[in-house]
């Protein structure tokens, strides 16, 4: 038996198999920091004075670094949950950096990753692979360059497309601006029809929570705002467990790094909101405005008290010797 073609069409296939995970890996995805695969590459890489935004879905389309007047990158990933912001965070807090960190929360504990498309390119990383394995989903050739991304291949190439035609959406530091949203009137009701039939509340998953505090406590030089961004107001019908919701966020409003702003109830009108969850980008504007000018003021504040306490000699003394 001549296995001459047999070898020379495997040698062609790896050939070409390798040829195409480079090219998506640098086209698409290294080159692309609108992906969302290429947004985690842009954290893996950046070490500048950035401000990390994390989060889920909520981050992804209702925070607009460029409306808050912040050198920020969002980094918000559709369909995921605290675990995949506690995966980034393991690799912002590795860096050398003093900028502060802002995390939207939720009153409810969600789980999952979202598409592993994103996260295949970090299989090597620790802190991806240990998202992998906490989700139960790694996949052996996730490792193997030339066969990690099959599956994949036209999800990479969609939002090449996408991302450098602008047809469907405009992404700046991380932001999705999905030119298609508009505002629906039976779509929202039907949303807040269901969003009452289910259960509201404060419904934790004490795991995450402790996982969060023990991140802000081993790094006291980094200042993080945790902020509750605003819901519709059915989110709040029957809301169960309001006490422990307030002790929580009273909790985490007493570390010294932690600085706790709730918004999920600011007042915004039905048009502004895509869903119960999910704000239009009038509507994302406003709020990251609003949530902008908050965090200026804390920084200016801390920045004020700070350089107070620099200017007191150890005895009390005004440090220019004046008076």
């Amino acid at each position: 038996m001549n296995i001459r073609p047999w070898i020379i069409a495997i040698v062609s296939f790896a050939a070409v198999a390798v040829a195409a995970d480079y090219l998506i890996t640098r086209w698409a995805i290294d080159e692309n920091p609108s992906s969302n695969a290429g947004r985690i590459r842009h954290l893996v890489n950046e070490h500048s004075d950035e401000i990390p935004i994390f989060g889920s879905s909520k981050v992804y389309y209702d925070y607009v670094p460029a409306e808050m007047g912040l050198n920020a990158f969002n980094y918000g990933l559709d369909g995921s949950s605290y675990e995949v912001t506690d995966a980034l965070l393991d690799i912002e807090l590795a860096k050398h950096k003093t900028a502060p960190i802002i995390i939207d929360l939720k009153p409810q504990a969600e789980h999952g990753i979202g598409d592993p498309s994103t996260y295949i390119p970090f299989a090597y990383d620790p802190h991806i692979r240990r998202l992998f394995d906490d989700s139960d989903s790694m996949v052996w050739r996730y490792y193997v360059p030339g066969i990690r991304y099959f599956g994949y291949y036209d999800y990479y190439l969609k939002e090449l497309i996408d991302d450098r035609a602008h047809v469907m959406r405009t992404v700046e530091r991380g932001f999705s601006h999905e030119k298609y949203w508009t505002f629906d009137r039976a779509r929202l009701d039907d949303a807040i029809g269901q969003r009452i039939r289910e259960s509201n509340g404060y419904f934790p998953d004490d795991a995450q929570n402790s996982r969060l505090i023990e991140r802000i406590k081993q790094h006291p030089d980094r200042l993080f705002f945790l902020v509750y961004s605003p819901v519709h107001s059915s989110c709040y019908v029957n809301f169960q467990n309001l006490d422990r919701f307030e002790a929580f966020k009273a909790k985490l409003g007493s570390m010294q790094n932690v600085v706790v702003l709730d918004l999920e109830r600011t007042d915004y009108p039905d048009e502004w909101f895509k869903d119960t969850n999910h704000l239009l980008y009038e509507g994302a504007a406003e709020f990251s405005r609003s949530l902008g000018r908050r965090i200026k003021e804390v920084l200016q504040t801390r920045e004020r008290i700070e350089g107070q306490r620099t200017n007191v000699t150890p005895g009390g003394a005004p440090a220019s010797g004046i008076g």
